[in-house]
This record gives structure tokens, sequence and C-alpha cells, in this order.
């Protein structure tokens, strides 16, 4: 069974062995960016075939949902986010920040998905202790640990 003190340690686990985590914020609680590597992107424009786009304009007028256009839409941010993934791999980065996508035209039948974001290398901070709130309380409980 793990003792309340284990849940304090701030250490967070170090990204290796060729991973990359991805946000679309700043940064990672509990990382230090130690080097920026660059802006990394991945672009996929795909089509359906004519016969499953007259189905989906059928469909238009029936109502619901377009689950070719939806499958279409999914597997362009899936193309898109494995180039950036492979881009950001090249650049000896262990995370992307700011990671934003943008995904147009699927109403022709043509869907272009963009992702982007910045390529970085990150580190845990030894013992993180994170900041405002979670920080204040997990403070607090150490504290009393501390007088048990």
């Amino acid at each position: 069974m793990e003792k309340r003190t284990d849940l304090l340690v701030g250490t967070r686990p170090d990204i290796s062995g060729g991973k990359i985590i991805m946000s679309g914020a700043e940064g990672f609680d509990g990382y230090e960016i130690m080097e920026y590597k660059g802006m990394v992107w991945g672009i996929s424009a795909r089509a359906k075939d004519m016969g499953q786009d007259i189905a989906m304009g059928c469909k238009q007028i029936s109502g619901g949902e377009l689950e070719s256009y939806t499958a279409l839409g999914d597997e362009s941010r899936q193309r898109a986010l494995d180039r950036m993934l492979k881009m950001a791999a090249r650049q000896s980065a262990n995370a992307i920040i700011n990671v934003e996508f943008e995904l147009s035209g699927a109403q022709q039948g043509v869907t272009q998905a963009v992702v982007h974001g910045t390529a970085v290398v990150i580190k845990p901070i030894q013992d993180y202790v994170p900041v405002g709130a979670a920080g204040n309380i997990l403070m607090e409980i150490k504290e009393q640990l501390g007088k048990e």
C-alpha cells in the first residue's frame, strides 16, 4: 500500500526512448524546457470517392451525421499528426508545445488537416511542487505529515 508521503513526490517521469508528448499549452506542469528545436507541422489533404460524396449529399437532405465526412476528418487529422510527430523526432525533440489543429474543406469531399506546434526538449523538475491551490494543498499535507 502506498504511503501518503509517496503521493507528494513531485518529480515527473522522464520522457525518453523516442516518446514525444504534446500540449496545447506553453509547457508542461513539472517539466522545464531545456531547448527549443523549432516549428513542426503536419499536413494531410484527403478525398472520398465520388460515390460516397453523392451519398453524403443525400444525407444532407435527410439529416443526421455525415459519417463518411467524419471519418475523412479523423483520417486527415491522424495523418497530419503522424507527420508532425515524425518531424519532431527528426529534430530530437521529446515534446511539442502550443499544438493547434485546423481542419477545412469537408463540404467539397476533400478535407485538409493542418497541425502545428513548437518542438522542444524537456526534463522533469526534481521534487516539483505545483504553484497555486494544488501546490498549497500539497505543502499543507506535507507539513501535517511532518508533525505526525
